[in-house]
């Protein structure tokens, strides 16, 4: 990697020195545009509470086993050879056990190392997309990782230095994409609104539709009502014609008694009483008379 860099080196002061196109070279600092980045720090800050996680269930196992050894050098006298062994066993089962649990999350096929990757590879892949927009922009030759130890850089020249150049583009980017999700809620939120507002909209045509059904039946049925009492009153006027009727008699009266007193009314009762008794006794008569009338045809 060293003589890569600078046989690149070389072949640059070369084209330049014999007049040729110069060849643009810059340079980033990875590490330093990874910290400068809140998605970057937030995904370290995630991994590392994992981390801490698994060291104290390390440091808890190394203390059992710690534990186990200091009980068995205090009882290893009183133990007999079986048993003895058998404590041994176990101890060494415990440690290949931390052993097994460090390698699989501090390893280097770890899960520490794997989620790393899987963190910050899309944080990377914005760096790395960003370096690729400003190097065809800017139609750099060459452009290489000063954190990169392989490439054993001596100096830089700080003009050389891209880095806070691919953070703004890093960062449009992002104002970019979160301009756009926003507008992406907003217009969710518009065809909510709309939907909703389709919605009452029914919701209001169907309940002015379903009052102006149950006024039209009121309707209907307060002209079929009309309608009745003016066909029974047609029929009254034709049965009886200018005399009132049984039910208008008897509102008349009941009418008339509410009006009345009670000795008013006590009287009217005897009238009522006596014209009964006259009634009757005019009917005897008549049929008294009949009878008679009948003897004498005979």
């Amino acid at each position: 990697m060293k003589k890569l860099l600078f046989l690149l080196l070389f072949t640059s002061w070369a084209f330049s020195s014999s007049g040729q196109a110069r060849i643009k070279i810059a340079y980033v600092d990875m590490d330093y545009i990874l910290n400068k980045l809140p998605e970057y720090r937030q995904a370290l800050s995630e991994l590392d509470q994992k981390a801490m996680k698994w060291k104290a269930q390390i440091e808890k196992m190394s203390m059992e086993i710690e534990d186990m050894k200091r009980n068995l050098e205090q009882e290893k006298i009183l133990l007999t050879k079986e048993l003895l062994q058998e404590k041994e066993e176990e101890i060494a089962f415990k440690e290949k056990d931390l052993r097994q649990f460090q390698m699989a999350k501090f390893g280097p096929n770890g899960d520490y190392v794997l989620q790393k990757q899987n963190l910050i590879a899309p944080v990377q892949d914005k760096v790395f997309n960003a370096v690729a927009k400003l190097i065809k922009a800017s139609k750099y030759d060459i452009v290489f990782d000063k954190s990169n130890e392989n490439l054993g850089i001596i100096y830089s020249n700080p003009k050389l230095d891209i880095s806070d150049k691919i953070i703004k583009i890093i960062t449009k980017q992002k104002e970019k994409e979160e301009r756009a999700k926003s507008a992406k809620q907003r217009k969710k939120e518009r065809e909510e609104r709309m939907r909703e507002a389709k919605r009452k909209h029914e919701e209001l045509a169907a309940q002015k539709k379903r009052e102006r059904e149950e006024k039209r039946k009121k309707a209907l049925e307060e002209r079929k009502k009309k309608d009745n009492k003016q066909e029974t009153e047609k029929k009254e006027k034709e049965q009886y014609g200018d005399k009132l009727t049984p039910e208008q008699l008897k509102k008349l009266q009941e009418k008339a008694k509410k009006e009345l007193t009670p000795e008013e009314i006590a009287a009217q009762r005897r009238k009522e009483r006596e014209e009964r008794r006259k009634k009757i006794l005019e009917e005897r008569r008549k049929k008294k008379e009949e009878r008679e009338k009948e003897k004498k045809n005979n």
